[in-house]
């Protein structure tokens, strides 16, 4: 499996940041295009923790934790709750007008 991220992204954030971060923008990205997962004006992506892990096997749970976190923290991303029952876990994200502009101006920056 080969995956990118922005290598700016990853000095500001670190590299779990930065991999959640794209996976999280090619999602968005996706239901932009296809018109799902739109919420209070925003198109979002839903995905659990385990999802993550699942998706990104090389990552472990603190590293996703930790990775949210400090993009949260930075006010790159922010966290919704749609879920249809109180046991469901799964977690809503977008990018704040902030994060998207992070996002937009990595896109011109080399990967790794």
């Amino acid at each position: 499996m080969i995956q990118k991220f922005n290598t700016g992204i990853a000095r500001r954030y670190g590299i779990a940041a930065a991999l959640l971060a794209e996976a999280i923008w090619t999602e968005i990205k996706e239901n932009e295009f296809h018109g799902r997962c739109r919420y209070d004006g925003e198109t979002w992506m839903c995905c659990s923790r385990k999802m993550f892990l699942i998706r990104m096997p090389h990552l472990t749970k603190h590293m996703v934790s930790t990775g949210l976190a400090r993009l949260k923290r930075a006010g790159v991303l922010i966290k919704g709750e749609w879920n249809k029952g109180q046991s469901d876990r799964t977690g809503w994200y977008t990018f704040t007008p902030y994060g998207r502009k992070v996002m937009e101006e990595s896109e011109d920056e080399d990967y790794a």
